[in-house]
């Protein structure tokens, strides 16, 4: 049998591995004698047939426990079986959807670092261009200072 735990229908209660219900005690047919003489002063031999209908009883009772113990280690297979699949197909799950996370994340980050990628692009051109007109109005003004120096000297000569 399976180290799983067990469901007690009779007691609700929810066995730990290992723990059996307890049995039920079967009469002996000596115990049911010595009953039949203490409730109803009747003595009845071992060749009597209601006390073969009560053996022929305990055997069936014992046949049962064991279809009974057969049966409920069948359902604790099915049940781990069960389980083991069901747990299984979770963990395949959220390895799928962490899966998809981590790519929808790296997907995202591509993203940005492109969007980045074409920003900066744009700002070099943008620099180029102010590097352009920087240049033309550096020389322009060194161009005006020139003049302004030329036509000083000639008025100071």
């Amino acid at each position: 049998m399976s180290d799983a735990p067990i469901f007690d229908p009779e007691t609700g209660e929810v066995l730990e591995a290992g723990d059996t219900p307890p049995p039920v005690a079967a009469m002996s047919l000596d115990n049911a004698r010595a009953m039949l003489v203490r409730e109803h002063g009747v003595a009845i031999g071992s060749d009597d047939p209601l006390l073969m209908l009560v053996t022929l009883h305990q055997g069936f009772l014992r046949d049962y426990e064991t279809v009974l113990r057969r049966h409920d280690a069948a359902i604790a297979a099915i049940l781990t079986t069960t389980g083991s699949t069901c747990a299984d197909a979770v963990e395949t799950v959220l390895t799928s959807l962490k899966d998809k996370t981590v790519k929808a994340s790296l997907d995202q980050a591509f993203a940005l670092v492109e969007r980045q990628a074409l920003a900066m692009d744009d700002l070099r051109r943008a620099l180029r261009s102010h590097r352009r007109v920087l240049v033309v109005l550096t020389a322009l003004s060194l161009a005006g200072c020139a003049l302004a120096l030329t036509i000083l000297f000639s008025i100071v000569r």
